[in-house]
């Protein structure tokens, strides 16, 4: 781009400077006809003593464009909770675009006087501003600057669309102190004027100007100075602002309160002067101390502003950034997010996240020398939204890293802001199971709970169609009830049978045990979620090693909390995965929604089957023997698995209702190391005694109980019928069964099978275990209609 040479700053010859003058104002002359007429009488014996010199500026005048053509500006990004609270901004410069009709018209009227008094009579370019200007620059005196409103505006324009486009020689044109770039403003300016209305140029101005040494816009400076809206400035507020921006950091009120109350009191002087403001107003707002005037709000960028959110809003970020469905390329989405005034709607519940919050950081602060971490984190069965993320950290993406504070979230994938993943221990049992029933088993089949080494277990993606181990692996159990040398799948998955499960996997194919549980999103925590090789690689190069029983079976694999919430939400869906989504929408600046990839749903296990699985966790939660302890959520069916990885290093709960499918992992994020000799919620931890249900299940059932407060209750399927053969116990049409010791919902299941509706009425019972079954009313073998109300009679225990 051409660019013309800068007077020199000192020394000129009068007559030089006059000459550089006359070129300009003669190119004026070309193109404004109110210009012309006031400098040609002031300038005409000059013009007439140089009609080369006219021509030239003539000429140097029609060189420049007429056009003004910039980028939008750039401003900030907001991100936002699912209420629409504020999460947090991203900017490369802090600017919110306003219109004129949200900003004050104090604001507008500051502007106006001590920028520009002939805003409204001029056509771009003041003559007598810019004589003033030029005879007193000529003669040596006050460098003035004689520019209007609208070509502040043209050059602001210009030097931040050559900032966003990174054109260091543009910058350089833009700011340079020559008169060919005035007079190149000055023909924009022109031109500016034809097409866009006073008030359109006025807003642009207030939008673009710099009002402090961070703050760009009218909008930006009033919340950052006085924590409120441009709309809501009075004329001492107005006056402030408009000040500063002459000179954003010498007349910063903060740093500078002296300059800025004087530079406050010479616009209000200016507003006095132009009939915008009394004598009394000048007189009250020009005795204000301007320190009275502030409330500072200081509004950091990034997600280490987002507070206990900070996590989720990183997650919310990475996944934008690695969306090619919202911008072609890394570089594009980047520009968009911190400049392209996006509002980016997320999924996030404030009221779960705050009670997911403080429930990890009571039981596990994130600084105890324990360094052990806690995290929840939530998705919605059938959706995909991301309801909460939490853990017992502060999110600190800073080099300087406290205790208590980390960058790497511990509930997502490593690609998207998280480690390597954690054992996910029993918990991959459920997978198993679901290849079990796919593969047109029952939860009612038999299987083997006797110890036995194993060397061998079918894996027809593994070379010779096996896994094979020159070392026999001999598993064993850690059941807290007796088993019998044979016990239902059933069985097996309420009471955690290692044993029981390994033989499990002998009957299916581990390959396919892998397969299926990548078909509802779960693969180890080292594999980008967004590259589409991770979903058609053949499973045995994302597995590698661990497609083995010790590993895969009793879940050594390291899996994220995010993906493993995800994948038990297919259960209590129906049968419908999808993957997890972050973002709701993204709007652009004009608050069009803009396209981003979503959540992709779709049936991925048939309803049947999630239905058996949803079921058959329902009773490892609610059965007091089994794993889940009876730790249900009252008022709310759900069901889930329990899980502990090897030498207890790190132990799960995974459960779900319908409404909510919820992950909690307990462990150290650095290293293998057994929980113990500390406290959690009071209780002293011993080595060598810490199970899923030991912290994990009992933080999800607090969390769960709190997130539900409010929703409807609502059922889970019923029991999956027997295969024949197995169903001599099932219930006779017309006659009340007998469930006695049963849990509720084998109970319900059995009566409704009867033909029969169910109360459920709980009482106190020194013989019956809490949560188990007494019996009903009327009692086991009474005739009666079908159609009827059956109560099951709930014990709560000896009371």
């Amino acid at each position: 781009m051409a660019r013309t040479t800068s007077a020199p700053a000192s020394g000129r010859s009068l007559p030089v400077a006059l000459l550089q003058t006359v070129y300009l104002l003669l190119g004026l002359l070309a193109v404004s006809a109110l210009a012309g007429v006031l400098m040609a009488a002031f300038f005409l014996p000059m013009v007439s003593a140089g009609s080369a010199a006219a021509k030239d500026g003539v000429d140097l005048f029609d060189s420049y464009p007429s056009e003004l053509e910039v980028e939008p500006l750039n401003e900030a990004s907001r991100i936002e909770a699912s209420d629409g609270s504020l999460l947090a901004i991203f900017y490369s410069e802090n600017r919110i675009m306003v219109p004129l009709e949200e900003i004050s018209p104090h604001m507008q009227h500051a502007v106006v006087a001590v920028e520009d008094r002939r805003f409204y009579e001029h056509g771009g370019v003041d003559p007598r501003g810019m004589v003033r200007a030029f005879a007193s620059n000529a003669a040596g005196g006050a460098t003035q600057g004689g520019s209007t409103l609208t070509q502040q505006y043209v050059k602001n324009a210009l030097l931040m669309d050559a900032v966003q486009r990174g054109d260091q020689e543009d910058q350089l044109e833009a700011t340079s102190q020559t008169y060919g770039r005035k007079l190149r403003e000055a023909k924009l300016a022109l031109s500016l004027e034809k097409q866009w209305s006073k008030d359109e140029i006025l807003n642009a101005y207030l939008n673009v100007a710099q009002f402090g040494p961070s703050q760009y816009g009218v909008e930006t400076g009033a919340r950052h100075y006085f924590n409120k809206s441009a709309v809501d400035l009075n004329p001492g507020e107005a006056a402030l602002l408009a000040g500063v921006t002459n000179g954003p950091n010498q007349y910063d009120p903060v740093s500078h309160p002296e300059a800025g109350q004087k530079r406050r009191n010479e616009v209000l002087g200016d507003m006095r002067r132009d009939g915008y403001i009394t004598d009394a107003e000048y007189e009250k707002y020009t005795s204000q101390p301007v320190e009275d005037m502030l409330d500072i709000k200081n509004v950091q960028a990034g997600c280490a502003s987002a507070g206990t959110s900070g996590f989720f809003c990183d997650y919310v970020t990475r996944s934008l950034l690695n969306d090619p469905d919202f911008a072609p390329s890394y570089e594009e989405r980047r520009q968009l997010l911190y400049g392209g005034g996006l509002t980016i709607r997320t999924t996030l519940d404030p009221k779960t996240q705050a009670a997911a919050v403080d429930i990890v950081n009571r039981k596990v602060p994130g600084d105890s020398q324990s360094g052990f971490g806690h995290s929840i984190v939530t998705v919605e069965p059938g959706t995909g939204k991301i309801l909460t993320m939490a853990e017992n950290r502060t999110f600190n993406p800073y080099a300087d890293v406290k205790p208590g504070e980390t960058a790497i979230n511990y509930n997502v994938p490593k690609s998207l802001g998280g480690g390597s993943g954690f054992p996910v221990g029993s918990t991959f049992k459920p997978f198993v199971l679901q290849d079990w029933l796919e593969k047109d088993r029952s939860i009612y089949d038999k299987v083997n709970t006797e110890r036995r080494p194993i060397s061998r277990s079918p894996a027809k993606c593994l070379s010779h169609g096996a896994w094979r181990s020159g070392e026999s692996w001999n598993p064993d159990n850690a059941v807290s009830v007796p088993i019998a040398p044979m016990e239902p799948a059933l069985n097996a998955t309420k009471f955690s049978i290692n044993t029981a499960y390994t033989d499990m996997a002998r009957q299916l194919d581990l390959c396919d045990i892998a397969t299926t549980a990548r078909k509802i999103g779960v693969v180890p925590a080292t594999y980008d979620p967004y590259d589409p090789t991770t979903w058609e690689m053949p499973i045995e190069d994302i597995y590698k090693t661990e497609l083995a029983p010790a590993v895969l079976v009793l879940g050594e694999v390291r899996i994220s909390a995010l993906n493993m919430a995800a994948s038990y939400a297919t259960w209590a869906s129906g049968g419908t995965y999808c993957s997890p989504q972050a973002i709701e929408e993204v709007l652009d600046r004009n608050g069009d929604p803009m396209k981003i990839s979503g959540a992709d749903c779709h049936q991925a296990v048939e309803k049947d089957v999630a239905d058996a699985m949803a079921w058959t966790l329902q009773q490892d939660l609610e059965d007091p023997r089994a794993t889940g302890k009876g730790k249900i959520i009252e008022g709310h069916p759900a069901g889930g698995k329990t899980g502990t990885s090897g030498q207890q290093f790190h132990t799960w709960y995974v459960g779900f209702t319908r409404q909510m499918s919820t992950a909690v992992w307990f462990g150290h994020p650095n290293a293998n190391v057994r929980p113990g000799g500390f406290a959690v919620d009071g209780e002293m931890l011993q080595r060598g005694k810490v199970w899923g249900n030991t912290v994990s299940l009992p933080t999800w059932q607090e969390y769960m109980t709190r997130a539900h407060q409010g929703l409807p209750s609502e059922p889970f399927p019923a029991a999956p019928a027997k295969p024949a053969g197995q169903s001599a116990d099932a219930a006779q049409k017309g006659v009340v069964p007998d469930v006695s010791g049963m849990v509720l919902s084998q109970a319900t299941s059995a009566v409704e099978s009867a033909g029969y509706k169910v109360e459920v009425r709980n009482e106190a019972s020194a013989s019956v275990g809490k949560w188990y079954v007494i019996g009903t009313d009327p009692a086991a073998g009474t005739r009666l209609p079908e159609g009827q109300t059956v109560v099951i009679r709930q014990s709560t225990g000896k009371g």
